[in-house]
């Protein structure tokens, strides 16, 4: 069976050449339909050939992965004998401004447009003729007049999408009591009721409602900053009202405006494409690809024609990667395509990080745990003849208090302070999962242009193929050393020239004042202007026709304008690339034929400068009598060289890197020569040789092999947007945690490819900030390493808390366990045990994840993520200091009952002690390391706080009578109090002692 003859017979077509094992499909019908995308995942996962299958209702199209030894074609038959058998008339709500067709088989609904409204986010504008499109929506090629926009504006409402709706109070503090140790707590209240115990059961509710407040106030402080994440996005949107080019607020645009497309600006509405010149979008946001799409004006879909392939369409929240075009809009705010989408999604609860979803597994397991030795409590208790209502109110009560269920609140909590103090230092976290992986960041890739530089270009040297010309600090230029005027020298005026027109550098008002543009744009334009170039005057003398702009496979930017008669043609970018479509070159004013031998010599001057660390352009011009860049001669004028200074402590903050154990790579578009020099000054290698490698290589690796040479390469030079993807993935893949900087359109795949996609908040492009996880605010690197010790911190802290949490609840354990087992009866009653789950547990360990870095922090190498947050090896740490815990409160017992006996005076002292040990035991783990006697701890108020209120209300409950009586306490004698005090301070002494033995302070010689 051929391609041919498959398309024009089946419903499911290749949409790529299928290689062995995988295969893409286009599927009819599959489009908006969420019902057969799950019926073809379930079924085809159930053929034993079939590895996945994962459908897209987006773009209609089916990735399937296989068996490499199975055909395609048993595959494709596979699909679409499922199609047909599936295939249903669509029973949903007709659109509107539609009415519904009899659907056949297999096929999509058909739609007839009544009478369409602008804003129907389903009439078929990819399917229109362009003069149809313009009368059907009231508009013209010279955009709406301002009173239309006006009342379009009024009438159909801002160009926005529905916020998402936050959590109702009444429901964050709701699941604060849907949790297992909540019914456990409640099947307690039960028993306590059914056994008479009615004051018990009231504390017991009272306990469940302290715990919900507690919770309630917690997450709803986190929740709130973390709903206040990834507020940066569009504003500014460029159309055509009136005939004129205007910029508006993103939020007025309305339908039938025309918009004015260009490198680096969002689009922010859906469009039909009217014209384009090597338009590119990035439609990840919608379409979940991650490479731009093409975009083709003159080409029309038909009916079924998926959103992934609608090349004359452009979509909302989508960025424009390169190349330029207009359109006119077909709908806005919740009317769009990426409307749609957030009207499915629904209410969104905020997110999960990965170590969330760790803890709460680690949590799950722990209750498991402690459940079992609960069940072993209650059978010791019936085996040593206890009364069975008894011992099932102590078991349950044990279960609460051993299990942490303060862990998500504890991980919520530190992520959100973590998040408020990156903020008081600049630094934005857009994305919650961004605030642990910037301390497990291992790599850090550095974009050249105003990340490490200051991006403010100035031009140093002008090479003609004859002369050079150096640029003073005053913007004088001297030659042969002697300053001239460039109006003596016509090659170098016409350079000058040249790179005034060949600019998108807007000029207001006088010709020195509103520079706007790139900064390599501006120190051109400042650079003559400096030298009495009149710009303005230049521009108004040959107007600007048309432009082409940089794109992926066209280093060079190119402008037509009109030259009395003929047509001027002004290039300026790659050196190599212009030189290489050149055919002569100007000297003294004439063209002359440009030979091999001059060539070589030009390209030498071009190396001679990237070595100075200069970046370097080749400027070249042509006249023709006709407007096609095709057929015109281009003429070589010369190499302009900028300077971009290096950041102020570049090189001492690449020191901090690396003695923080991450690597430093640097990712740059110049060309070799001036990379190596940049690389070289900044010391990314650590005082060893410097590796770099050329985007020529980049292209001729295979995956595989790039994988293996990414990791000893400290600089890569000449790259495009592909090959920085390329390079951050290659880290990826040979097990690296990235972060990537930068602050241009050309970064934007790479920072959304990396784990950490850091973007300059200055400086940086909206696009940067829109798909980074991180914004630097004040364009400061060095409050990078300040992030990574932050998120380090937080990683640590909780650790800190759940080592606290995890080592008190096993102490609790024990006691219970030993003392059932030795049949010595009832240790601790069930109302201790609550009030120590709620006195000891939630205070302390939240105000250890507010814990201070430690000094090391960023001496020490990042972690690994792959490894579990509590690791095998801490199970000894925590068995080793819940044991001495226990051990001393047993002491205390023993003392106790030989001199009270058994009864309420042996209950209190143990109680006492066993509380007093935990809440010292949360001083203790404030480090692994450092003991609280070495005295280079920085003070933690919170946790002092804490501990000193947990400690009155202890002591508060022992000479309260009425907390005395709802205790079961007796009064403690002064021998008493110190027996207490020595028991619980002992295990805190010998835990600090422990920490100057190495081999009991880092079992798994992982850092804290």
């Amino acid at each position: 069976m051929t391609d041919a003859s498959l398309a024009a017979t089946t419903l499911v077509v290749p949409v790529h050449p299928p290689i062995p094992g995988r295969i893409r499909l286009h599927v009819r019908g599959l489009y908006r339909s969420e019902w057969l995308k799950n019926e073809l995942e379930t079924e085809l996962a159930r053929l034993e050939y079939i590895r996945s299958a994962s459908a897209n209702p987006l773009t209609g199209n089916l990735l399937v992965l296989f068996d490499a030894a199975e055909e395609w074609s048993r595959i494709i038959g596979e699909v679409e004998r499922r199609v047909r058998r599936h295939a249903k008339p669509d029973r949903s709500p007709a659109p509107r401004g539609f009415r519904r067709q009899p659907q056949e088989v297999g096929r999509h609904a058909t739609a007839t447009v009544t009478s369409p409204r602008p804003t129907d986010r389903t009439h078929r504008w990819f399917g229109t003729e362009i003069e149809d499109v313009f009368r059907a929506l009231g508009t013209s090629p010279s955009g709406l007049s301002s009173a239309e926009a006006r009342s379009r504006l009024l009438r159909y409402g801002p160009n926005v999408l529905t916020d998402r709706t936050p959590r109702s109070a009444l429901r964050v503090f709701m699941r604060q009591l849907v949790n297992a140790p909540v019914a456990l707590l409640g099947v307690s209240a039960v028993v306590s009721v059914i056994t008479g115990s009615v004051a018990d059961a009231m504390v017991i509710l009272g306990v469940v409602l302290i715990n919900a407040v507690i919770g309630y106030v917690t997450e709803s402080s986190a929740e709130r900053t973390i709903n206040a994440l990834g507020k940066v996005g569009p504003s500014r949107a460029r159309v055509i009202r009136d005939g004129e080019h205007v910029e508006i607020p993103a939020t007025e645009v309305v339908v039938g405006d025309l918009l004015v497309l260009t490198p680096g600006s969002y689009v922010p509405a859906d469009a039909r494409l009217l014209s384009g010149s090597q338009l590119s979008i990035d439609e990840s946001a919608l379409t979940g690809e991650s490479l731009p799409v093409e975009k083709q004006a003159g080409i029309r879909g038909s009916d079924d024609t998926p959103l992934g392939e609608r090349k004359n369409m452009v979509y909302m929240s989508t960025i424009v990667t390169g190349g330029s075009g207009r359109a006119v809009v077909v709908a806005t705010g919740k009317d769009t395509e990426i409307g749609l989408i957030q009207s499915l999604v629904g209410e969104v609860e905020p997110p999960e990080t990965p170590m969330q979803r760790q803890l709460d597994e680690l949590g799950l397991k722990l209750a498991a745990f402690s459940g079992g030795v609960c069940v072993l409590v209650f059978g010791l208790g019936l085996a040593r003849g206890y009364g069975w209502l008894p011992m099932l109110a102590s078991s349950i009560s044990l279960a609460v208090a051993a299990v942490p269920e303060g862990l998500p609140t504890v991980a919520t909590t530190a992520l959100a302070l973590g998040i408020r103090n990156m903020q008081r230092r600049h630094v934005l976290i857009r994305k919650l999962p961004a605030v642990e992986s910037l301390g497990a960041v291992q790599v850090i890739c550095l974009d050249k242009t105003g990340t490490l530089t200051l991006n403010q270009m100035r031009v140093a040297v002008v090479q003609t193929a004859m002369d050079r010309f150096h640029c003073c600090s005053d913007g004088a230029f001297q030659y042969q050393g002697s300053r001239i005027p460039p109006s003596e020298h016509a090659d170098l005026r016409r350079l000058l020239q040249i790179t005034c027109l060949c600019s998108e550098v807007r000029l207001e008002g006088g010709k020195t004042a509103g520079l706007d543009g790139s900064p390599t744009e501006r120190a051109l334009i400042e650079a003559a202007m400096q030298v009495g170039e009149d710009v303005q005057a230049l521009r108004k003398q040959h107007p600007l026709l048309d432009t082409l702009h940089r794109a992926e496979n066209r280093p060079y930017m190119m402008t037509v304008h009109r030259a009395g008669e003929r047509y001027l043609f002004a290039i300026k970018g790659s050196p190599a690339e212009v030189l290489r479509m050149c055919r002569h070159f100007q000297h003294q004013g004439a063209p002359l034929e440009l030979d091999e031998t001059l060539r070589d010599v030009i390209l030498d001057h071009n190396h001679r400068l990237a070595g100075d660390a200069l970046r370097v352009l080749g400027v070249a011009y042509a006249c023709a009598t006709e407007p096609d860049a095709g057929k015109a001669e281009l003429i070589w004028l010369g190499l302009v060289g900028m300077e971009d200074p290096i950041r102020p402590g570049m090189r001492e903050l690449m020191q901090h890197f690396h003695e923080a154990g991450i690597d430093t790579v640097m990712i740059t578009g110049d060309q070799s020569a001036t990379a190596y020099s940049v690389g070289k000054r900044l010391g990314l290698a650590r005082n060893q040789t410097l590796e770099i490698l050329d985007s020529a290589s980049l292209d001729k690796l295979e995956p595989e092999l790039l994988q293996g040479m990414v990791k000893n390469v400290s600089v890569f030079a000449r790259v495009s947007p592909a090959h920085k993807l390329k390079i951050v993935q290659g880290l990826q893949r040979s097990g690296k945690v990235v972060a990537m900087t930068g602050d241009g359109i050309n970064d934007a795949p790479a920072l959304k490819a990396a784990d950490v996609g850091v973007a300059m908040g200055g400086q940086g492009t909206d696009v940067a900030r829109s798909v980074a996880d991180v914004v630097i605010e004040d364009d400061n690197l060095h409050t990078m390493i300040t992030a990574i010790g932050q998120g380090r911190t937080i990683y640590a802290n909780i650790r800190k808390s759940l080592r606290f949490l995890v080592s008190t609840n096993l102490s609790e354990i024990e006691v219970m366990l030993l003392a059932t087992a030795l049949g010595l009866g009832e240790v601790l009653n069930p109302m201790q045990l609550l009030w120590i789950n709620l006195m000891t547990d939630v205070f302390p360990a939240l105000a250890l994840v507010m814990e201070p870095s430690e000094r090391d922090v960023l001496k020490q190498p990042p972690r690994d993520p792959r490894q579990a947050i509590l690791r095998k090896q801490d199970l000894l740490r925590l068995l080793r200091e819940s044991g001495l815990i226990t051990g001393s409160t047993m002491a205390v017992y023993g003392y106790s009952a030989l001199r009270h006996g058994s009864g309420l005076q042996t209950n209190t002292n143990t109680f006492m002690t066993l509380t007093l040990a935990q809440l010292l035991h949360a001083i203790s783990c404030r480090s692994e390391e450092t003991s609280v006697f070495d005295g280079n701890r920085a003070p933690n108020p919170p946790l002092r706080w804490a501990i000193a209120g947990s400690m009155a209300i202890q002591v508060l409950a022992a000479i309260a009578p009425p907390l005395r009586g709802l205790l079961r306490l007796s009064p403690i004698a002064p021998a008493d109090v110190a027996v207490i005090l020595a028991g619980a301070t002992v295990p805190f002494l010998l835990n600090e002692a422990a920490k100057h033995l190495p081999h009991l302070s880092r079992p798994d010689g992982a850092s804290s």
